[in-house]
């Protein structure tokens, strides 16, 4: 029996590139009826940036810069779900299930890994930038990383 897609997970680093991805996402969920996850993963800072930081800004100062990342983050996942939405109303009419939307914090990679499993994904899709052979194998790349790491199917959205 071919395997069934149920859930989409769309690990999304909300650039302006993002366009073609997230009309493919929209296209497999029609496809499929499949439920989105729009997620997006804040990175820690170094060790180095959360010492110097720890060292003028006070934990409660601190705790409220993060909520108020998470709300913008948050707003502008909001805002891409729904200028998309807009623009393609009708092609989107048969979309049976709301999009959800995630925000987690960790390494990336590890993160969308979680994420899936969490969210019960059957395929992860990811846009990725292209870069150089040389600085592939330098310094990795979230995508990378995910796909050679990942029990659930990726499919990677190339973008310049």
């Amino acid at each position: 029996m071919l395997p069934k897609i149920n859930t989409l997970l769309y690990a999304c680093d909300l650039e302006n590139q993002t366009q073609s991805a997230i009309e493919l996402v929209f296209s497999l969920a029609l496809t499929h009826q499949a439920k989105i996850v729009l997620m997006h993963v804040m990175e820690p800072l170094n060790p180095q940036a959360a010492s110097m930081i720890h060292n003028y800004i006070s934990d409660d100062v601190l705790e409220t810069m993060r909520n108020e990342a998470n709300s913008g983050v948050q707003q502008r996942m909001n805002t891409l779900l729904k200028e998309f939405i807009e623009r393609h109303q009708d092609e989107l009419s048969e979309l049976t299930i709301e999009p959800e939307t995630l925000i987690t914090s960790g390494l990336p990679a590890e993160a969308i890994q979680q994420a899936a499993q969490q969210q019960g994904a059957d395929l992860i899709i990811m846009n990725s930038r292209t870069h150089s052979t040389i600085g592939q194998m330098v310094l990795g790349s979230t995508a990378n990383k995910v796909i050679h790491s990942s029990d659930i199917p990726v499919m990677v959205v190339p973008i310049k």
